[in-house]
């Protein structure tokens, strides 16, 4: 294995924790997600839609749980209007917000008319949940572009989030992506995979396509997995390294970072064990 190939294998490797940790218990607490409207949405807004920058460290629970209070009856005004209820009307990030509806009930000024993600899965001509409509657009074009659009339209959603949930997605349906177009768009970008990669790749001017596509590219290289990859280096980077200066101290010596995930891996062990 020469270094990049080394690299790229420690955070297929570290990936397992995000999965097994972080994305299969949310997918598992909602398993009907594939028939049933309800749990496909609460996947969607307790895991991805509000992780944004500054963004309420509340507002997931608060959506879905009035989603799930509307879920005998759902439309977006009902939603929405548990939404203010539950938060007291404080805070409530109209413009940003995935479950603010395009009818603008509370007369914000000049905002946009994009729909909330419950007016999105409304309006399927054909009663399907929000996850398996996606799973159709991939399948029937062969590409991820029309899935990364559509969810794009929705209030709120942008590249990063887009990417972060169609990434997790693929994963859990277990996709066959060998060709698959413009699978790149599976790889949400932060100041965490940016910072390895440009680091990895000696260069500190790429930007997030380009940094993108190189995990892309080296994955297949070596015959791995790009989705698995950029779980691996977000979750090595926050919560094994958990400091730039730790990153960068590892990413010096690779055998720093196999030292790091060993430690993760005990402490993880032992608490298993003692709890």
């Amino acid at each position: 294995m020469n270094g990049i190939q080394q690299w790229l294998q420690l955070f297929q490797d570290v990936s397992c924790f995000y999965r097994q940790m972080l994305m299969i218990p949310l997918w598992d607490k909602y398993p009907n997600y594939q028939n049933n409207v309800v749990d496909s949405l609460a996947i969607f807004l307790e895991g991805y839609a509000f992780e944004r920058q500054g963004r309420r460290p509340d507002y997931f629970h608060v959506a879905v749980d009035s989603l799930i209070r509307c879920s005998n009856h759902l439309t977006p005004i009902c939603v929405w209007n548990n939404f203010k209820q539950l938060l007291n009307n404080q805070r409530l990030n109209h413009r940003n917000n995935p479950i603010y509806p395009s009818n603008n009930p509370d007369n914000i000024q000049n905002i946009n008319n994009k729909m909330s993600v419950i007016e999105v899965v409304s309006s399927f001509q054909n009663p399907v949940t929000l996850s398996q409509n996606i799973y159709n657009l991939i399948i029937h074009n062969n590409d991820i572009i029309q899935s990364f659009n559509f969810l794009r339209t929705i209030r709120g959603i942008g590249n990063k989030i887009a990417s972060f949930y169609l990434r997790d997605l693929v994963v859990v349906l277990n996709l066959n992506l060998s060709n698959v177009q413009n699978r790149v768009l599976l790889q949400p970008i932060d100041i965490w995979v940016e910072r390895t990669v440009k680091y990895l790749a000696g260069n500190q001017n790429m930007n997030k396509t380009q940094v993108a596509n190189w995990i892309v590219t080296n994955s297949l290289q070596y015959n791995l997995n790009p989705e698995y990859i950029n779980m691996g280096i977000w979750f090595y980077c926050s919560l094994i390294a958990n400091s730039e200066y730790r990153l960068s101290q590892s990413l010096q010596n690779i055998n720093v970072a196999h030292s790091l995930v060993k430690d993760f891996r005990s402490r993880i062990t032992n608490v298993c064990k003692k709890c």
